[in-house]
C-alpha cells in the first residue's frame, strides 16, 4: 500500500497520466499511448476486452501523435496534434461520439469532428466533451461560417510566410549558422517560440537590436528547418535531418516539431537505414530516436 515505481515506463518520459474507473493511461513526450488496468469493456484499446497489468502500448495509434488523453469511467479518449479525437470503451449512452452505444475495442476516429480543430478534449462517466477552435467546416460540399469565426489560412498565405524565412528586406535579427547570416523577425520568433521570446526580453548582448547572434551547435540547413517550422507551422522532414532537428526543437523547446521529428522516424525507418539511424542517434545522444531505432531492430533483426 505505498506508491511503486513502474518500471515498464523507464525511459519512456511520460508526459501525461490519465485515470478512469479501472484504467490508466499514460502518454509519452513522443506521443505514445499506453494503457493498463481493467478491459473489460475495450477500454485499453487492445483489440480485446482483457486486463493489463503492465503499461501496454496502444498499437492501433502508434504512428499517431497524440496530444491529450483522458478516461471516463470505462471509456478512453484521444486527441492528436492535428486536432482529430479517437475514443473506444463502453459505447452506452453514445459517449464515444460514433453514433450508437456499442463497445469498442480499439481507437476509432469520431467522424463527426472531423473538419473541425478540437483543441481540448474531457471526459466524465458518462460523457465526452471536446473544445474545438472556431473555424470554417465543410458540410455536404459547401461551406457554413458562423458570425465571427476565423477563415482558414490559405495555401497562398502558407507560401508567402515561407518566403519571408531568411529574408533579410524587412529583417530584424541576424543569426549566424555556419559562419553564414540567417535573417529573420524577432515577433515571429517570439511569438511561436518561448525560447526565443526569453533570449529577446532577457536584457543580454542577443536582445540589442543590430547585434549578430550566433549558432554554434546547429547546422544551417536544420536552422533553417526551425525558423520555417515556426513561420508556417509546417515543414518537410527529411530522414538525413531528422535527429538534428530532433534535438534542435528539444533545444528550443518545440515539443510538436519534436514529436514530428519521431513520427517521420517511426514511418520511415527500414532495414537499409536502421543502422544508420542508431549509430546517428548513438552519436548525438539523442536517446529517443535511439530507441526508436534498437526496437526496430531487435523486431527485424532477420533482415538487418
Amino acid at each position: 500500500h505505498s506508491p511503486r515505481l513502474i518500471e515498464t515506463l523507464l525511459g519512456k518520459r511520460p508526459k501525461q497520466i490519465a485515470c478512469g474507473g479501472f484504467h490508466s493511461a499514460v502518454v509519452t513526450e513522443d506521443g505514445k499511448m499506453y494503457t493498463f488496468g481493467g478491459g473489460e469493456h475495450g477500454q485499453l484499446g487492445h483489440g480485446d476486452k482483457v486486463n493489463k497489468v503492465k503499461p501496454t502500448l496502444v498499437q492501433a495509434l502508434d504512428g499517431i501523435v497524440l496530444q491529450q488523453i483522458t478516461c471516463g469511467w470505462s471509456h478512453s479518449v484521444a486527441l492528436t496534434t492535428n486536432g482529430e479525437v479517437f475514443t473506444w470503451g463502453n459505447g452506452d449512452h453514445g459517449k464515444l461520439g460514433h453514433g450508437n452505444g456499442k463497445k469498442v475495442s480499439t481507437p476509432q476516429l469520431v467522424e463527426r469532428l472531423v473538419g473541425h480543430l478540437v483543441v481540448r478534449v474531457a471526459s466524465y462517466n458518462e460523457h465526452t466533451a471536446a473544445l474545438v477552435e472556431p473555424q470554417s467546416i465543410a458540410d455536404g460540399g459547401s461551406r457554413r461560417r458562423a458570425p465571427g469565426t476565423m477563415v482558414p489560412v490559405s495555401a497562398c498565405y502558407l507560401h508567402d510566410m515561407k518566403e519571408m524565412v531568411n529574408d533579410e528586406e524587412y529583417s530584424d535579427v541576424t543569426f549566424i549558422v555556419e559562419g553564414q547570416p540567417i535573417y529573420a523577425l524577432r515577433a515571429v520568433l517570439a511569438k511561436r517560440c518561448e525560447h526565443f521570446a526569453a533570449m529577446f526580453r532577457s536584457g543580454m548582448r542577443e536582445s540589442e537590436a543590430g547585434v549578430e547572434i550566433p549558432i554554434p551547435t546547429i547546422s544551417r540547413a536544420v536552422f533553417l528547418l526551425i525558423l520555417e517550422y515556426l513561420y508556417t507551422d509546417s515543414v518537410k522532414i527529411d530522414l538525413d535531418h531528422a535527429v538534428e532537428l530532433y534535438i534542435a526543437s528539444d533545444l528550443y523547446q518545440i515539443s510538436s516539431l519534436r514529436d514530428m521529428c519521431c513520427v517521420i522516424v517511426r514511418r520511415s525507418i527500414g532495414a537499409e537505414n536502421a543502422t544508420y539511424l542508431l549509430q546517428g542517434a548513438h552519436e548525438a545522444h539523442c536517446h529517443v530516436i535511439k530507441e526508436i531505432a534498437m526496437e526496430y531492430i531487435v523486431a527485424n533483426f532477420d533482415v538487418i
